[in-house]
């Protein structure tokens, strides 16, 4: 089957890059006839503050819409900010106005959802509800709801169909990358993307 697209930071390993020990051929086979397309599933959930929870494989390209519009549907006025780097406990920010949080996102929203290594979300959570929208750094969404009907109406409008044995891009061998920082087309190194986000945090 034919992958989505993958962000520039996210690849499938040549294969000189496998251990010795792998069996390259099989876990490519495997990989091949993997239902790792664009789609989403969801399940409903007991006994939490949120009742559905949904994963998302979409075309890099789309990441950031599809982002802004669940945040806008799924998320109220007031929310906070989740950054994130692979394998690490992620930064969250006060509670904010939603677009505050997403205007300091956007600014940086090539390197967010390109990079290898970066994660990033958006939630807002009470006594008796969460809704949370995040992006990890294989790039492809997780969400916790309380909202069902707005977010697959919001898929559905980007083309994005439900697909009951959908697979993810990381059950199988993948290359993370980080991407190479060019002045001359604006692309920061996440190091950068990381301080400037955080400073930008503190200020909420």
């Amino acid at each position: 089957m034919s992958l989505y697209k993958l962000p520039l930071g996210i690849r499938i390993p040549t294969n000189d890059e496998y251990p010795n020990e792998y069996d390259v051929k099989s876990i490519n086979t495997a990989r091949d006839t993997a239902n790792i397309t664009e789609g989403f599933k969801i399940a409903k959930v007991s006994d939490q503050n949120f009742t559905y929870f949904a994963e998302v494989n979409l075309d890099v390209d789309k990441i950031w819409d599809v982002f802004s519009h669940l945040a806008n549907n799924l998320i109220d006025h007031i929310a906070y900010g989740i950054l994130g780097f692979k394998d690490e406990e992620p930064l969250l920010s006060n509670f904010a106005e939603k677009q505050a949080i997403i205007n300091i996102f956007e600014e940086y929203k090539f390197e967010l959802t390109n990079d290898g290594y970066l994660e990033f979300g958006i939630a807002y959570y009470d006594n008796s509800t969460l809704n949370e929208i995040y992006i990890s750094s294989f790039k492809y969404m997780r969400i916790w709801t309380t909202k069902k009907e707005p977010l697959i109406k919001c898929l559905n409008n980007f083309g994005i169909i439900e697909s009951d044995n959908l697979q993810f891009i990381d059950s199988f061998p993948v290359v993370s990358e980080a991407l190479s920082a060019d002045s001359s087309n604006g692309i920061r190194h996440y190091s950068e993307v990381i301080s400037c986000i955080e400073e930008e945090f503190n200020k909420l």
